[in-house]
């Protein structure tokens, strides 16, 4: 009979693919977080008292008893004995109400993103958190050495938690398909992160405007969703507008390439930008797009681009676009990068996750 395994967090594209690494060996379901539950179970709007009381479960552990009850329900039921928790801090206090309740799981904390906080003051506090959970876990399944050297030398990692090094990754499913497109002929980059910025869930490291002014001024024709704070009429923005993942990933192959970049120089504490594998990141490798990325920080970004055919590190605006001007290096670079995207498919990490998860003792 195959192993059996709960998945725990939101409903994002990280579930798919985690499912296809585990899938066929074992027997997967997902539930999802205490944050998830309570907004689809309140889809007018969550009370005050539900929030307060969500907030304090992140100091004291989860003790939503409708949640519990049906993530206890539905774990007993899979017969799973292994947990894999996924994302940034959400699920901390959720692994720690589960150890209470169901002291004979194995827990593994999967770290996408962190720390998620900007400020000094909230990094303290998700470390804290983050020290608290580990005396639960079993495992960590770390994006890169980056995230895990900073856990050690934070003192964030026990050396009882075993861990390993799994690149985040979409599944083949989601890279795109067919020839490649041709490339457009002007030099010119696609950003696919966010550009509205009145959104409650916007960060000042999402307003990128003065790094965009100076690709623009550069001559460097700039293609980003479409959004009020950025409809200035530039001759070189080539707005669009938002799209699904997989129609996203069709069109990008048609660029000199993807822009990985935050306005880290607006936040307290920019650990999240050079730790962190972004989504956008993986998305890029999956439509084999090459990758224009800032010199100056993103080590874990960079770590995981180590064997990639087509990055272009730039100093300022000016050094990228003499970088794109060389149209002949851009195709090469565009041609390898297109070559090497089933690289980063999911399917390929089966065997490292699926060997870490045997190896793990029962508590």
């Amino acid at each position: 009979m195959s192993a059996a395994v709960s998945l725990l967090g939101p409903d994002i594209d990280h579930r798919i693919s985690l499912e296809c690494m585990l899938n066929p060996s074992h027997r997967v379901q997902w539930l999802p977080d205490s944050s998830s539950f309570l907004a689809a179970r309140s889809p007018q709007g969550v009370s005050r008292l539900d929030r307060w009381a969500h907030r304090l479960g992140r100091l004291v552990g989860t003790f939503d008893a409708r949640y519990l009850n049906e993530a206890i329900g539905g774990i007993e039921r899979h017969g799973s004995d292994t947990v894999i928790a996924y994302w940034g801090t959400e699920p901390l206090a959720d692994l720690l109400a589960l150890r209470r309740r169901l002291p004979h799981l194995k827990l593994v904390l999967m770290v996408l993103c962190y720390p998620v906080s900007l400020t000094r003051a909230g990094v303290r506090r998700q470390d804290w958190m983050m020290r608290r959970i580990m005396r639960v876990l079993d495992g960590v399944i770390f994006p890169n050495e980056a995230m895990r050297d900073h856990f050690r030398a934070a003192g964030l990692l026990p050396e009882a938690v075993e861990t390993v090094i799994l690149p985040p990754c979409w599944t083949g499913a989601f890279q795109a398909s067919g020839p490649q497109p041709a490339g457009l002929p002007r030099p010119n980059v696609i950003f696919t992160g966010r550009t509205d910025l009145s959104g409650a869930t916007v960060h000042a490291a999402d307003d990128l405007r003065p790094l965009m002014q100076q690709l623009l001024d550069a001559g460097i024709e700039l293609h980003h969703g479409r959004s009020p704070e950025t409809d200035d009429g530039h001759p070189m923005r080539r707005p669009f507008q938002p799209m699904r993942q997989a129609e996203l990933i069709a069109r990008m192959a048609e660029h000199d390439a993807s822009l990985i970049a935050y306005n880290t120089q607006a936040c307290e504490r920019d650990d999240r930008f050079r730790l962190t594998v972004p989504d956008r990141l993986i998305t890029t490798v999956a439509a084999g797009v090459p990758v224009a990325i800032p010199q100056q920080g993103y080590e874990g970004a960079k770590q995981y681009l180590k064997d990639h055919p087509g990055v272009m590190v730039f100093r300022d605006a000016a050094h990228l676009r003499s970088q794109l001007d060389d149209r002949a290096r851009v195709a090469e670079a565009r041609a390898q990068a297109w070559a090497q995207r089933s690289r980063y498919a999911a399917e390929r990490h089966t065997d490292v996750l699926e060997g870490f998860l045997s190896s793990l003792r029962a508590p």
